[in-house]
């Protein structure tokens, strides 16, 4: 399979902002700490964020407590 490059700047693809997102990273700006993407000339950005947003809906929603209301 053939890497799909996302900031080629610093030579960042897909799989590794993915991986980075599986391990707990949960914004853009998470990214561009752990993985340097996006951080030199910026036009990767928007590639970038919909990567999280993507990554973000599948994530499954956290479950709510039983609701206490004391009556």
């Amino acid at each position: 399979m053939a890497r799909k490059l996302v900031c080629i700047c610093n030579l960042i693809d897909e799989s590794e902002i993915k991986s980075v997102l599986e391990k707990g990273a949960e914004t853009t700006s998470h990214i561009q700490e752990f993985t340097r993407a996006g951080t030199s000339c910026g036009r990767c950005l928007p590639e970038i964020d919909a990567i999280v947003e993507a990554h973000q809906k599948k994530k499954p929603k956290n479950q709510q407590g039983k609701l206490e209301l004391g009556l």
